[in-house]
């Protein structure tokens, strides 16, 4: 059994960029704000009965799915956004 890698404290995390308000939401972009992959999301999405985009290698996800089928996922995008506004305002 191998033991899995664990990063040094000193190690930095990428910061993750609050999700704007849009109409259509990358599954990538989703994946990155709630820090899970990609496939998990639309595992999730799927599961959900979330209807998707696809264009080639693109997934597009409407905001009007999320709000409806997954709403913590939508909240926690509102509420991302609501701080965001928040901290600009200062």
């Amino acid at each position: 059994m191998s033991a899995a890698k664990r990063r040094a404290r000193s190690t930095k995390r990428a910061r993750v960029k609050p999700l704007p308000i849009q109409a259509l939401y990358y599954v990538s972009q989703l994946a990155r704000a709630t820090g899970v992959t990609h496939r998990r999301i639309q595992r999730l999405l799927s599961t959900e009965g979330v209807r998707v985009y696809q264009l080639g290698r693109v997934v597009l996800v409407p905001l009007t799915e999320l709000e409806e089928k997954v709403p913590h996922l939508w909240e926690s995008v509102r509420a991302v956004q609501s701080l965001r506004a928040g901290l600009d305002d200062e």
